[in-house]
């Protein structure tokens, strides 16, 4: 079942020095409609789970919830499943590193009702995220940005929106670019 239902928005968040931060309203409501969208689909799962990894384009972070990462495992399924049935491949179960580089980066993050989670170590050494981070919803997933890092990506984007909005949100908060 394809999820309609979008990521977006933005917001910076404080992150404490154990890495605790609360994930914006928007995307915690989006998660709650994906959730409910699939729970009447009889697919269960959980409405506090994410999971989180490096970007592999862009210098941030990128999450998404069960729903997301289930239709990542139908599409890798379904292309295992064309493999074999075309008489290239004998097993659906690969050991080439087939979803590897999908599934293996993906770190499981439980966040509570009030939004409250908490970004490991290794996933703010990734994204050089300190003090804040800046969400952006991306559609399917959402970003997690060092605000510095998001600064210098969308000036060299020339996004002047979004530079817009993470400087009108980093002087309501006092954080500097």
């Amino acid at each position: 079942m394809e999820f309609s239902i979008p990521f977006g928005g933005q917001a910076l968040n404080a992150v404490d020095g154990k890495g605790r931060v609360s994930l914006p309203a928007d995307l915690r409501a989006t998660v709650d409609r994906r959730a409910a969208q699939a729970l009447t689909a009889n697919m269960p799962v959980d409405d506090k789970l994410l999971y989180i990894a490096e970007d592999e384009e862009l210098p941030c972070l990128t999450g998404f919830d069960e729903t997301e990462y289930f239709a990542l495992a139908g599409e890798l399924r379904e292309q295992r499943s064309r493999e074999t049935s075309g008489g290239g491949r004998k097993s659906l179960i690969r050991r080439d590193g087939g979803g590897t580089e999908t599934f293996a980066p993906l770190q499981r993050v439980v966040f509570d009702k009030a939004g409250r989670m908490v970004l490991s170590s290794l996933l703010r050494e990734i994204g050089g995220i300190e003090d804040f981070a800046f969400f952006t919803g991306n559609g399917p997933y959402f970003d997690i940005w060092s605000p510095a890092r998001a600064h210098s990506h969308y000036a060299a984007m020339g996004d002047k929106r979004l530079l817009r909005v993470l400087e009108h949100l980093c002087r309501e908060k006092g954080v500097a670019l």
